[in-house]
This record gives structure tokens, C-alpha cells and sequence, in this order.
């Protein structure tokens, strides 16, 4: 089916959305569904005609002869006339409250480095006061290309000396401040950086600072230098909300708010509190920086008290494990090609994060981690292998899920299936042109061997997808189910006339089968949050709510 017939035909579905609980009674069904299309993920019986539900439980599931069974005086028919059903959508990472809680005015052009320069003198030409010029974004490709070293404080001294500066990068995991804005946060030469090769203030070769501040080197300072402007950001969480919502999503676990949890879980919970929260919402608190584990527990434990509700929980911890590529940041097992140089570091070690899971255990937490290189899963792995081997195979308590996945060793693969890890993928990111930025940082055969999540899911791991944005034209999961499935970009995402666009589409090896795109967003999506019994699947039991 051509990928826009296949969106359009998804999209036009019935979806069964679960919630909440309630007993199984044997009465009479309330409503019956019948005459569809209903694919349950249910490997006992994959295919179904009809749905009988009871208050909040499908009772009945199986053919529309046999639903005749749960009918009563009172039962509502719905004559689906063939349509298709699947379960409610789980969105395993994904950032609602950060749809507008970074303002930046106007925005830098998408052009040579002259004209970014020229883009921030108008600005300060314009706001001539003492406050923060803040602009979006520059490349850290083009940068990385220019000299190999990054964008360097000196070109925006030139032109902006006496306000600070701070410009995002598009990958949002790195910054390009001039000195005044160093000044501003306090940091010099001698400053340390906050996490060796992963959060760091970069200096040239004489040791000075060039103003590229890298990962939670400069998260740390978002929250308390660019207060929210919560009508901005209610606005933007309602607007993800709908779009999640709206294409069928059910349960989200939110990936990090940048230490603006209090602002984005307290409108949550004012949703919660009035009944207008639209899905279940996981909440988290985010470990950017090694010593943030040793109050995890205290704030995840502090925002369940305060925030959590009917929908709105807090029952997983997030951990940076290491950066991204595109900083150099990310923890890898093989040289860098563009500068030679293999980070060899994580967040934390072996021994630190296996100690700190032993708490979580203890503490009955689960944990999410973000992961881009293939040095970082295999500590995530052999730290898990660790904490068990300490507290036992079957009485350790963490759920830990695994995301991104940029480089796996193969040799990996199989060890998640064994360590009952799970493995999140943004299938959006799938595209078969998606790793040629990163010729130049890892190679042409490293990058063309990104995000293997056929490999993954043939070698038995418990396979998870999510959308992993604050972009409502990415939040639906329509677009991974198509990218995942075909391993291409649309192609209204390609250049017109592009004469490679067939050699772009990628083998059927490489290309994930639509069954195991859908159990990604379904019932696999529904184990690392402990709800494998109540949803992810239409079974007999599980929770249902009627939506079209």
C-alpha cells in the first residue's frame, strides 16, 4: 500500500482505547462490537469479529455469532460494517510539556555561517538592552565540518559583546554562548566539566573556553536563567495532548521537562484533578548530571506527592547514559572517524549504575535510559546483569527500558531478551537517508547500521516504539508505523526528482514487519509500565474504552 493510502487508512480506523479498572462481571454486555476487522495482538487469536464489553472490561472477544452470548435488554449494538480495530497506541518517550517552553524570538536562518552572524547582530540591534539574546538553532554538523572543532565564542563577541547569547543547536542537545553569557552563568577555564566527554564546557587547545556548552552542561542552567511562560506552555501541552490523543494514543511516558517539572506536571494535575487529562501520562524525574542519581528518589517521591493522580503517575526514573553524536558525546566502542577520539565514558560506570539500580530495587523504581552509543548499552547491560546477579534473577524489581539505540553491537542483541530489557526506538527517525549526517563522525558502515530494530526484535527483545518529540506532526504514530515498516522518509520528505530516491528504499532485511510495528506500540509498549495485564492487547479482562 503507498505510504500516504496507508496513513490515511490507519488514521480513518477504529481504536480501542483502554483505562481504567473495574471487576469483570458476568452480566449482560453494555455494548457489543461487531462485523470488524479487529486485530487484538493477542497471539492466541491474532483476528477477531467481534468485542463484547462490561463497564470498562471486554468480556467477550471472538466472532460476532458467539457475542450474541453477552447480549441483553439493554445492550448497545455497533455495527462496525468491516472496519479496522487495534488497541489503544502506548507511546514509550515522547515530551509534551516542551512543545513551548523554550521562547527564542526570531528564529536564525537556515543558512551559511555569515548569515547566522549577521541573524544575531540584528537581533541585538534591535532588543539593545542587558537581556538575554536567545535564538535557535545552528548545525553541529556544518560547524564540525568547517574546522572539526565546533562553533567558538569569539564569532559572536564580535558582534554581541555586552549581552549574553545563548543559541541552540538542532539537535537541542548542545549550546553556542559568548562570553558574556559565561560570565552570566558563572563559568571560566577553571570551571570542571560537570561530566568528562559528555556534559562539558569545551576548550580549545590552550585550554580557553569556546562557548560550546554540551548536554546537561547546559541543561543545568535552563530552568533557573529562562523562567516558563506558563500560558505559552498550558497552550503547548493542551495542543500535544490533542495530537496524542487524537491518533489514538493512550499511555505516554514523558522523556524529561529540563527541570521544569513543577511547571508541566502542575498543569497535568490541575487536567487530572478536573477529569480533562485525555491519557494515562508517566511521569519522570531526569538524571543529566552523576550526582542528580542521589536525589532521584527523593524527587520522584516528592512530584508523585505533590502531582500525581487518577492518570498522572511517577513511577520511572530517566538517565542520560551518555550524549549524542552529533555533540561527539555519545559513549562509543570505536574511534570517532572525524576526530580520532573515542570517549570511553558514560554518565556513570558499571559499579555506579549497578549500586544505583540496587537502590532502585530497594526503592521500587523503575528506570528509562538514553542511549545513542554502543559503549552505553553494553554498560546499561552489564549493569543490569550485575544488580541481578547481587539480588537475585527473579526478585530484581526494576523494569529498565533502553532508548534510542543509534549503535548496538550485534553481539548485544540477544543479551536484552535474556536481561528482560527493553529496547524503545523512535521509528521515525528510520528513514534509510537518516544516518548520512553521520558519515563524517562514524563512518559510512556505522552509519548506515543505525537503530537495528529488526535485528533486535529477531533476536528476541521486547521491542518499544514512541515519537520522542514536541512537534505535533511527528506525535502521531502513524507516521513511525509507515517509517519503521518501509525504512524511507515520505516521500514529500525527500528533494523533488531526487535521481537516488529508489536506490534509498531500503531492502526488505532491514524493513520491520507491520505486525511487529503495531505489538511495538501495543502490547510490548505496555510491559516496561507494568499494565501487560490490563492493556496493550484485546483480550478477554482488559480494560476498554469506546473511541472513534
Amino acid at each position: 500500500m503507498p505510504a500516504k493510502a496507508f496513513i490515511l487508512a490507519v488514521t480513518l480506523t477504529l481504536t480501542l482505547v483502554l483505562n481504567n479498572c473495574g471487576p469483570v462481571q458476568e452480566s449482560a454486555a453494555d455494548l457489543i462490537l461487531k462485523n470488524a476487522r479487529i486485530y487484538t495482538v493477542n497471539k492466541e487469536l491474532p483476528w477477531a469479529q467481534a468485542v463484547a464489553i462490561k463497564g470498562d472490561r471486554i468480556v467477550y472477544v471472538g466472532d460476532s455469532e458467539g457475542a450474541e452470548a453477552f447480549a441483553g435488554n439493554s445492550t448497545i449494538y455497533s455495527d462496525l460494517g468491516g472496519r479496522f480495530v487495534m488497541p489503544g497506541i502506548i507511546d514509550g518517550h515522547t515530551h509534551p510539556g516542551m512543545m513551548n517552553m523554550e521562547a527564542y524570538g526570531r528564529l536564525l536562518p537556515k543558512s551559511g555561517h555569515d548569515d547566522l552572524i549577521a541573524a544575531v547582530k540584528a537581533r541585538a540591534d534591535t532588543d539593545p538592552t542587558d537581556g538575554w539574546i536567545k535564538m535557535c538553532c545552528w548545525s553541529n554538523f556544518d560547524y564540525l565540518e568547517r574546522d572539526k572543532k565546533g562553533p567558538n565564542k569569539r564569532d559572536l563577541d564580535a558582534v554581541v559583546s555586552d549581552q549574553p547569547v545563548w543559541i541552540t543547536s538542532l539537535t537541542w542537545h548542545s549550546y553556542w554562548l559568548n562570553s558574556k553569557a559565561l560570565e552570566v552563568l558563572g563559568v571560566t577555564a577553571e570551571t570542571p566539566d560537570p561530566a568528562p566527554g559528555i556534559a562539558t564546557f569545551e576548550r580549545d587547545e590552550k585550554g580557553a573556553l569556546t562557548g560550546w556548552v554540551k548536554e546537561g552542561a547546559g541543561w543545568q542552567f535552563m530552568a533557573k536563567h529562562f523562567p516558563a511562560n506558563m500560558d505559552t506552555v498550558k497552550e503547548g501541552i493542551d495542543l500535544s495532548l490533542k495530537a496524542l490523543s487524537t491518533h489514538g494514543v493512550t499511555t505516554v511516558f514523558d522523556g524529561g521537562n529540563w527541570d521544569y517539572d513543577d511547571e508541566v506536571y502542575g498543569y497535568l494535575s490541575e487536567l487530572d484533578s478536573a477529569g480533562k487529562l485525555p491519557l494515562r501520562y508517566e511521569g519522570t524525574y531526569v538524571v543529566y548530571l552523576p550526582e542528580r542519581r542521589h536525589i532521584a528518589v527523593r524527587e520522584m517521591k516528592r512530584l508523585s506527592e505533590a502531582y500525581g493522580g487518577e492518570r498522572l503517575k511517577f513511577r520511572t526514573i530517566k538517565l542520560f547514559m551518555d550524549g549524542t553524536s552529533p555533540e561527539l558525546a555519545s559513549g562509543v566502542l570505536e574511534p570517532f572517524i572525524l576526530t580520532k577520539e573515542k570517549p570511553g565514558r558514560t554518565l556513570l560506570s558499571i559499579e555506579e549504575l549497578r549500586d544505583w539500580l540496587l537502590e532502585l530495587h530497594n526503592e521500587r523504581f523503575d528506570l528509562h535510559v538514553h542511549t545513542i552509543g554502543d559503549l552505553a548499552v553494553r554498560r546499561v547491560l552489564d549493569a543490569v546483569e550485575a544488580a541481578k546477579a547481587i539480588v537475585g534473577e527473579d526478585a530484581f524489581y526494576p523494569r529498565v527500558t533502553v532508548a534510542h539505540l543509534e549503535l548496538i553491537d550485534p553481539s548485544d542483541w540477544p543479551r536484552f531478551g535474556e536481561l528482560g530489557v527493553s529496547a524503545n526506538f523512535t521509528p521515525w527517525w528510520f528513514g534509510r537517508t537518516a544516518g548520512e549526517e553521520l558519515y563524517p563522525i562514524l563512518g559510512k558502515a556505522r552509519s548506515r547500521n543505525i537503530f537495528p530494530a529488526r535485528g533486535m526484535i529477531e533476536a528476541g527483545s521486547n521491542v518499544t516504539f514512541s515519537s520522542d518529540d514536541w512537534g505535533v506532526e511527528t506525535f502521531t504514530p502513524f507516521l513511525g508505523i509507515q517509517v519503521g515498516h518501509n525504512r524511507q522518509f515520505p516521500d514529500e520528505w525527500m528533494a523533488e526528482g531526487d535521481p537516488f530516491l529508489e536506490e534509498l528504499r531500503a531492502p526488505e532485511s532491514d524493513r520491520i514487519p507491520l505486525e511487529n510495528m503495531i505489538r511495538g506500540y501495543t502490547a510490548n509498549g505496555a510491559y516496561p509500565f507494568r499494565m501487560e495485564d490490563t492493556i496493550g492487547s484485546i483480550e478477554v479482562g482488559k480494560l476498554l474504552i469506546y473511541w472513534c
